[in-house]
């Protein structure tokens, strides 16, 4: 049986657990060095933040096949100053797309795109105004524009 929802306090552990997931995927891949050695220290610290902060700032939507997390997506609020359209009411909340992944015997089956539109429904029934994300995994970007991403601009980018 499958259930997608955004998550609950409950469902830390399956968050942080997917999370640390995709990080060791991610890094050792894109640095060619073993990053499994930190994950129980990873997956502490990871905790502690998502404990602070969940449906309070950052909310994920989860998919569970037969009982198991299987795929997630975030979104994090940005803090901001209030613009002035805050007075007229058109000041909504803005986010980003974080923490997207699937565990990878369950890819290419659209589970994603399930799971990332669960997450934008949430977002709209929350105020959200604005989503932004960043990628360049061209399999992704052409997820995101399906759901009406697009392209706007480069980043820029300092280190300090």
């Amino acid at each position: 049986m499958k259930r997608i929802r955004i998550a609950k306090e409950a469902d830390i552990d399956d968050i942080v657990e997917l999370r640390v997931a995709m990080q060791i995927e991610d890094w050792t891949f894109t640095l060619n060095q073993d990053f499994s050695v930190y994950s129980e220290l990873f997956y502490e610290i990871t905790k502690n933040h998502v404990k602070e902060h969940l449906n309070q700032s950052l909310f994920f939507a989860l998919m569970y096949l037969e009982g198991k997390p299987i795929a997630m997506c975030g979104l994090e609020e940005l803090g901001e100053l209030p613009q002035i359209t805050a007075c007229t009411g058109d000041n909504g909340r803005h986010g980003c797309i974080v923490s997207v992944y699937t565990k990878p015997a369950y890819r290419g089956k659209g589970y994603q795109q399930e799971v990332i539109g669960c997450l934008l429904d949430f977002a709209k029934r929350a105020r959200f105004h604005e989503i932004t994300l960043t990628t360049n995994t061209p399999d992704a970007m052409h997820i995101y524009e399906k759901f009406g991403f697009r392209k706007v601009s480069d980043k820029y980018y300092l280190e300090v």
